[in-house]
């Protein structure tokens, strides 16, 4: 499997849904209570998009990127409208001897955390120890950060940037149907996949 570093060409326009998806398993119990188990530890996005009356020209930009991932079998990158973007965001603690970190994003309410890895970065991120710049450099495909010195003990990392999702498309058949002589309708769905192993 194959990451590209490129983007679905046509903006989907109206139509987009998705979000982020978890695998429960859950067992009803015969009290009337349930015992549930998470099955992935972090989420796999899915979105949908219809493609409506798309010029044949856009319905061929889909058909070529298509063509170059083979269906299901390659990745690349789709920019999540609604959440693309980390600010000030903290991502762990220094423990003086880590320098490696996995970007995230964190959700926090009621004493409950859940961080979120983050991938496929794009722009130039921006890492703080305590609320001040350092030096960094970044594995940009799977979302790594690599300080030049390790983090003292007990501080606060956190980042500024923009990021992608890594998916694939979830059908190896691209249906379309000729509404008109000028426009094709099309339905396609993405889904998140895991980034790139190292030296991939």
């Amino acid at each position: 499997m194959a990451y590209l570093n490129a983007y679905l060409g046509p903006c989907p326009g109206f139509g987009w849904q998705g979000g982020p998806v978890f695998n429960t398993r859950i067992v009803s119990l015969q009290n009337g209570r349930e015992r549930r188990n998470a099955n992935w530890a972090q989420p796999r996005h899915r979105y949908t998009a219809p493609f409506l009356n798309i010029s044949r020209d856009a319905y061929r930009e889909i058909k070529r990127m298509f063509l170059l991932c083979r269906g299901q079998l390659h990745a690349f990158r789709f920019r999540d409208e609604l959440d693309y973007r980390a600010e000030d965001e903290p991502f762990g603690n220094g423990d003086g001897s880590t320098v490696e970190f996995q970007l995230a994003k964190m959700s926090e309410d009621d004493g409950i955390q859940y961080l979120r890895n983050v991938y496929a970065l794009t722009g130039t991120p921006v890492v703080m120890v305590n609320g001040s710049p350092v030096s960094a450099t970044f594995d940009m495909d799977r979302g790594l950060v690599v300080f030049d010195s390790a983090p003292a003990n007990g501080s606060l990392l956190s980042w500024t940037g923009e990021f992608d999702i890594w998916v694939r498309f979830e059908q190896d058949e691209l249906p379309a149907s000729l509404d008109n002589p000028d426009a094709t309708n099309l339905s396609i769905t993405l889904i998140e996949v895991a980034p790139p192993q190292e030296g991939s």
